[in-house]
């Protein structure tokens, strides 16, 4: 079994879960999916300005916080955990990302970024900080957002995967009568 497949198993675990044990209410559809919206919206608009190993991304949202799709994702996840009313699966996604997968990640990102841009990459590490964005951009550079990037990034299936999260957790108090 290939590595990468053996990471992903806690998170659709937690996705399974969090859909099994769902119990929606009004304020909670209201905030969760406010909050989706919110997550999806950064990562779409993140995902637009990435280009992977080409170049050093530091427009749109990287010219003013260094981890946008991890700030979308974040607002996704938590998102999900109010929709679902799960409060103790949100307490265990918020420590296994704050206690696990940041540090692996930045750790893993940072040595890469800095082999392939060197000094480029440190003076952004330097000024661009990781969570919460600068009011003003690192650089006056701009690059429009790309669709061909959005693709290339995959994003298009995490919005799939976020619909459809989204109607099985609304769907689930009904699960009953149809099963």
């Amino acid at each position: 079994m290939n590595l990468k497949r053996i990471e992903r198993l806690p998170l659709f675990l937690g996705a399974l879960l969090l859909i099994i044990f769902a119990k929606p209410n009004l304020l909670g559809m209201v905030v969760g999916i406010f909050l989706i919206i919110i997550g999806e919206t950064i990562r779409i608009w993140a995902a637009g300005h990435l280009q992977k190993n080409e170049t050093l991304t530091v427009t749109g949202p990287y010219a003013y916080v260094k981890n946008p799709l991890y700030i979308g994702t974040i607002l996704i996840t938590t998102g999900f955990c109010i929709l679902a009313d799960n409060i103790y699966l949100l307490a265990l996604a918020t420590f296994m990302f704050c206690f696990y997968y940041i540090p692996y990640k930045k750790r893993v990102e940072g040595e890469r970024l800095g082999k392939i841009f060197g000094k480029r990459f440190e003076d952004y590490d330097q000024k661009v900080p990781e969570y919460l964005p600068n009011w003003t951009p690192y650089t006056g550079e701009k690059v429009s957002w790309q669709f061909k990037s959005f693709i290339e990034n995959s994003e298009e299936g995490i919005l799939f995967l976020n619909v459809a999260g989204v109607l099985l957790i609304l769907s689930r108090p009904y699960w009953n009568v149809i099963f």
